[in-house]
């Protein structure tokens, strides 16, 4: 009788002990899918949700250390309060930037070393240069006063250089109705070590005789040229250091879904992330040189010739030292970032090992 009163003891105790096994399981199954997956990350899972969109949120919680790199595309300008100056477009340039990202909790703090490539364009003012009291002893005759044109249209100074950059950004994600989000904004360092300089325009002499109405011109025997070509090459604008203001905003793809299994196998042990992002930067400082190059030089003894001409991008000139450049990018900025995730401890596999 007494056997009989145990086995029922024991029958009646089973459904307790089965339910208190499977919400033991459960807990443990849910710790392990919360416990983020990041490289080098410490883990609160009492604060996370089971997924989000897809992707675990631990992943965006906790501490994790990332590295990455970045490609950028940006139309790109110089920006200046000199008169005869425009923007002209057509500017561009390319990047390249190694990163280091830290994250906690959302926050990214991010930084590396970069350089990038800038190719920009400014369009000139026409300009006209009057020399006086000049003397024509081509015709033979008793030498005529006359007074030189020289008219310089169609010009256009190209500048293109290459920087060094070190950037230091601070941001934060933010989850959208339809996926993560995320902004940056900081400062970086800019400073060009590499450049040419190129002027391209179109000459014109014209002359005006005292004894005559209007400008003479097309007369090759006076020395009298119309839109004849010039171009000239130059070494690299002396840009001064620059710090410009960032801010850059996009998307987040994380390349690992949410979890199906609960092994860790060596691929599901890789952090990936791809972003898509719109940017702008603007320089803070001045970053126009103190150079004395001259904007149009002709040499006295060669009026009329037009390969002995001189002339500097606008703003190595000394006219342009007592003005401001400032620098511009817009454009797109693809990131990939990583992380390795240290070999979690499985729960529910291989349980005789625990």
């Amino acid at each position: 009788m007494s056997k009989l009163r145990y086995i029922l003891l024991i029958l009646c105790l089973l459904p307790a002990l089965s339910w208190a096994q499977r919400r033991y399981s459960v807990s443990e199954k849910r710790e392990y899918e919360l416990a983020g997956k990041s490289g080098f990350s410490s883990k609160d899972v009492e604060n996370k949700t089971d997924v989000l969109f897809g992707l675990h949120s631990s992943e965006y919680g906790g501490t994790h250390h990332m590295i990455g790199l970045s490609m950028e595309g940006a139309w790109s300008a110089f920006v200046s309060n000199m008169p005869a100056v425009k923007i002209t477009p057509g500017g561009g340039s390319a990047g390249l930037h190694l990163l280091y990202e830290f994250q906690h909790n959302g926050l990214l703090v991010q930084t590396g070393v970069g350089v990038a490539f800038q190719r920009v364009y400014n369009d000139i003012a026409d300009t006209a240069i009057y020399h006086p009291d000049m003397l024509d002893t081509w015709s033979g005759t008793t030498p005529q006063l006359f007074t030189l044109k020289h008219h310089f249209t169609n010009r256009q100074d190209m500048a293109q250089q290459a920087y060094g950059q070190v950037p230091l950004y601070l941001g934060h994600y933010f989850f959208g109705a339809r996926g993560i989000g995320y902004f940056l904004a900081g400062l970086h360092a800019n400073y060009a070590f590499w450049g040419t300089t190129k002027q391209t325009l179109s000459g014109s002499t014209y002359g005006n005789y005292e004894r005559y109405v209007g400008y003479m011109e097309e007369m090759d025997n006076h020395g009298f040229r119309k839109d004849v070509p010039i171009e000239r090459t130059g070494k690299q604008l002396q840009l001064k250091i620059d710090i410009m203001a960032h801010a850059e905003l996009g998307y987040e793809y994380n390349t690992r879904q949410s979890s199906k299994s609960y092994r860790v196998r060596p691929s599901d042990r890789l952090d990936g992330r791809i972003r898509v992002a719109g940017f702008i930067d603007f320089g803070m400082l001045n970053i126009c040189p103190n150079t004395k190059g001259v904007f149009y030089d002709m040499p006295t003894e060669t009026l009329f010739d037009f390969p002995t001409y001189q002339m500097d991008h606008v703003f190595a000139t000394q006219d342009a030292s007592k003005c401001w450049v400032r620098n511009l990018f817009a454009g797109i900025r693809l990131t990939f970032l990583f992380g390795f995730q240290p070999q979690e401890r499985c729960i529910l596999c291989d349980t005789w090992r625990h």
